[in-house]
């Protein structure tokens, strides 16, 4: 009877020492580390992806990156060519009509990379077109920050139309339009390309019951301050 306990005994130890590891691990409590998998990037549906071949640009080589999204907005990035840093980032909720061309990023370098500032490096104009009233438009500069490498808006510089660069007196001309009115705007500029100052000529229409009152107004800014204003107003009545 002893013998036969003892045979057990020894069974259960033999059985119990095959269900471990080297390490004393039960294989019931190895697990494997799942495959690291690659994130997957995320695909917006209905978006048109245009990336333009690399082009020089203030002496780097940069990209265009430009995405269509539901054919109702669109958003634009500059990248460096070598190191992929974003230069510039811009959304417009009117998409450019001409998207769909094949030398559409080739139309954009050509009216959009120009010195407006007139300090020797490569500024971009951006144009949105709206498609239905030219007082909807908008042209928004950005300005080439030569220290950052970085393109900066330039809100004081947005307009309906950019009308001339004048590069031998470094003037900036644009334009806006109202319902019932106009702007021609003049920006003035140091060798430095900064604004020296900026002439505002204004004409405009305002309805008073019957009565149009028709005005022209000049103003002169300098460091953002009108520091000169006249105004010259005319009446016009319905006959």
């Amino acid at each position: 009877m002893k013998t036969i306990i003892l045979l057990i005994f020894v069974c259960f130890i033999l059985i119990s020492c095959n269900n471990k590891t080297p390490n004393n691990i039960l294989m019931n409590e190895i697990t494997t580390n799942p495959v690291t998998k690659p994130p997957v990037l995320e695909v917006i549906p209905d978006t048109l992806v245009k990336v333009s071949k690399p082009f020089m640009l203030n002496g780097n080589e940069c990209y265009w990156e430009h995405k269509l999204i539901n054919g109702e907005e669109i958003i634009i990035k500059l990248f460096d060519y070598k190191t992929h840093t974003l230069l510039l980032k811009h959304h417009d909720v009117y998409p450019p009509p001409n998207y769909n061309k094949n030398n559409y990023l080739d139309e954009i370098n050509k009216e959009s990379l120009e010195d407006v500032s007139f300090d020797g490096y490569t500024d971009i104009l951006l144009k949105s077109y709206s498609g239905n009233m030219a007082m909807n438009d908008r042209v928004y500069v950005y300005l080439f920050d030569h220290k950052e490498e970085k393109y900066i808006s330039a809100d004081d510089l947005e307009a309906n139309r950019i009308e001339r660069i004048d590069k031998k007196n470094r003037k900036l001309i644009s334009s806006n339009e109202y319902r019932y009115g106009t702007d021609s705007i003049i920006h003035h500029f140091d060798k430095a390309g900064k604004i020296k100052f900026t002439d505002e000529f204004s004409h405009y229409r305002i309805l008073e019951d019957t009565t149009w009152i028709d005005y022209k107004t000049y103003r002169k800014i300098v460091n953002g301050e009108t520091v000169n204003e006249r105004t010259q107003s005319d009446t016009i009545r319905w006959k």
